[in-house]
């Protein structure tokens, strides 16, 4: 307990003076900084002056905010969301309270309206004003540490690249780019407070020049749609995030040491192991040596664990085809028709805060379980196959060696086949060569696609770079859904949207209508048909679909659409160029290995069984 007040005491000193007193004193600072901005906007929405002076103040204010993103996100990431949160009704899947967005992006939406409305922007800004009060009441009594204020810092690059510069906060105004340069500036600002403590100062110096060089390359003048991101992120923001990584440790600010989503012992968001699958796993199932994920392998192939001997987990998720059939919807069990859905890929399905498509379960120990009971699946059950697993003695040694007992549970059932999941890691496309280093690796039309992805396409404000799924930057807590209006038939005439309703079967929520989990787009080339329902046999199909405004652009009227309903304009090379792209995210060849034989039952009908099953 002694040891627990020192270490309070000194945190609390160092938070009243030195970089850390800075630090607070200049986040405080903005806020009223975002207060006064705010101030005077309502100052001239009271006295109804046109729209562009309203704009200016907007955009003033949010220029101040983005200046602490960095700070406010990491350490009050719901008041965060308050603040900067995207202007949708949200539903918890486990509460009826409909949560009415607030923030920047609802009061954007009111001042860059085609039509002003004077006293619904008041209202907006007014709400604004409160729940900033409330983060500056909570900075006064928060602590800060060094390690936490650099943790924030690299993240924010990663904010920029994910969501800044893809349009994800400022889908009316288009003002991402000006934005992310007030970003970095507030990164700079922070780094600038632990000047003092470098040796070197040839860091201090590369650092300041290469934020230069950003600054020079945002300021230029081109608009949203044409800004090269590919460019930006290769040349820019992959240098500063080095060499903020270099600064810290020139700081002396270590990392800090508990789990995150984000290894920051990388230095860049593009290296291999820079996402820790463990983050995203139970507690109980991290960290697991080799001979886990191997058995779980073995598991994964053997139609043991269903009701019949003859169907697998890799029935219905192939190596070949990224871990998916290529069905439209996977044969039932006993070919009794079809399963409800689209079966999808498993190459980082680990990186997710929920599975199914209707996201009803956390963890893929969870989703291994429901699949081997369901009966239209595998129609078996993990405690009957641990019983008929112990009869195995080639299976008892495997169990044993992986978890140091020969005695087959459930639970460690689970565990092997989610830990080989999680091993299903496919980060090593030419599209991450690229922005590795290797400019080589992409052609001059995918990398045009990848800026058209995220750019003009709006691609990227749902899947996220650089996983490119809907698991949300840079904390990873929440992954998405989405209302999009998925026909039942590729039909643009006469669409009628997908009888399924997704998130509403399992979470019974109105506003979970035909709401579906967003899936990654990495070796999106390799898993068609496409969507829950499997309605779109080509990317092509999926591209057009999009490019007319989902289910909105081609006659479904769905008041919960969340897809915007605004066409892209997407000439035809522009969504060829797309494709080209998502073909450049493929990386399934190091994964697609299948075990050369299965373990024996002393029992000449089990032995015969097919490695990965029959049907």
């Amino acid at each position: 307990m002694m040891l627990l007040l020192a270490a309070c005491t000194t945190q609390s000193k160092e938070t009243t003076s030195g970089p850390l007193a800075d630090v607070n004193a200049y986040w405080l600072g903005q806020t009223d900084s975002i207060q006064s901005s705010l101030d005077s906007l309502s100052q001239k929405t009271g006295r109804h002056e046109e729209a562009a002076v309203l704009q200016d103040y907007f955009a003033r204010a949010r220029r101040y905010f983005k200046h602490i993103e960095s700070l406010t996100q990491f350490y009050f990431p719901e008041e965060y969301a308050r603040i900067n949160g995207p202007a949708l009704l949200r539903m918890e899947e486990y509460d009826d309270k409909i949560i009415v967005p607030t923030g920047f992006q609802v009061l954007e939406e009111k001042v860059f309206s085609d039509s002003l409305d004077y006293a619904t922007v008041q209202h907006e800004t007014k709400v604004l004003q409160i729940i900033i009060r409330n983060l500056q009441n909570t900075i006064h009594s928060n602590t800060l540490t060094d390690a936490n204020v650099f943790e924030g810092a690299r993240l924010e690059l990663l904010t920029v690249m994910a969501m800044g510069i893809s349009g994800f906060d400022s889908p009316i105004a288009f003002q991402s780019i000006d934005e992310a340069k007030a970003s970095l500036e507030g990164v700079a600002a922070l780094t600038d407070f632990y000047a003092s403590r470098l040796a070197d100062e040839s860091i201090k110096t590369a650092w300041h020049n290469q934020l230069q060089s950003a600054y020079a390359y945002l300021d230029k003048p081109v608009d949203f749609n044409a800004f090269d991101r590919a460019t930006f992120i290769a040349d820019h923001l992959n240098p500063l995030s080095k060499l903020l990584y270099q600064y810290q440790q020139a700081a002396h600010v270590p990392n800090n040491t508990f789990l995150t989503a984000v290894n920051l012992e990388k230095s860049t968001f593009f290296e291999p192991g820079v996402f820790n699958v463990d983050h995203f796993a139970p507690t109980f199932n991290r960290g697991l040596k080799p001979a886990v994920a191997e058995l779980g392998k073995v598991l994964f192939f053997d139609p043991v664990l269903s009701g019949n001997n003859h169907r697998a987990c890799a029935s219905c998720h192939v190596p070949s085809k990224a871990f998916t059939d290529g069905k439209v919807k996977s044969v039932a069990f006993d070919f009794q028709g079809a399963v409800a859905r689209n079966a999808p890929t498993l190459i980082n399905a680990g990186f997710q805060q929920s599975q199914f498509w209707d996201q009803r379960v956390s963890f893929i120990e969870d989703q291994v379980n429901n699949v081997i009971a369901n009966p239209i699946e595998m129609h078996g059950h993990m405690e009957a196959s641990a019983l008929k697993l112990m009869k195995s003695a080639a299976y008892r040694a495997m169990f044993k060696n992986a978890f140091g007992q020969d005695t087959i549970t459930k639970r460690n059932m689970q565990t092997a086949l989610a830990s080989y999941i999680r091993s299903l890691t496919g980060l090593n496309s030419r599209f991450d060569h690229y922005m590795r280093g290797n400019k080589s690796s992409l052609t001059q039309n995918e990398v045009d696609g990848f800026n058209l992805f995220m750019g003009k396409a709006k691609c990227g404000t749902c899947h996220f770079a650089p996983l490119f799924n809907g698991t949300v930057p840079p904390l990873y807590r929440e992954t998405e859904s989405e209302v999009l209006g998925v026909p039942a038939h590729p039909d643009t005439i006469h669409a009628k949207v997908d009888s399924d309703k997704g998130k509403l079967v399992a979470y019974n929520r109105s506003l979970h209508t035909y709401a579906f989990k967003t899936s990654t787009v990495r070796n999106a080339a390799l898993t068609a048909p496409y969507m829950h329902n499997g309605v779109f046999k080509t990317l092509e199909e999926v591209i057009d679909f999009y490019n007319r405004g989902g289910g909105a652009g081609i006659g479904i009227d769905l008041p919960n659409q969340t897809l915007p309903p605004d066409k892209l304009l997407l000439t035809k090379q522009e969504q060829a160029q797309i494709i080209a792209f998502l073909e450049s995210l493929n990386d399934n060849s190091a994964l697609a290995n299948v075990p050369t034989t299965l373990p024996a039952f002393n029992d000449a009908r089990l032995d015969k069984r097919k490695i990965g099953g029959e049907y």
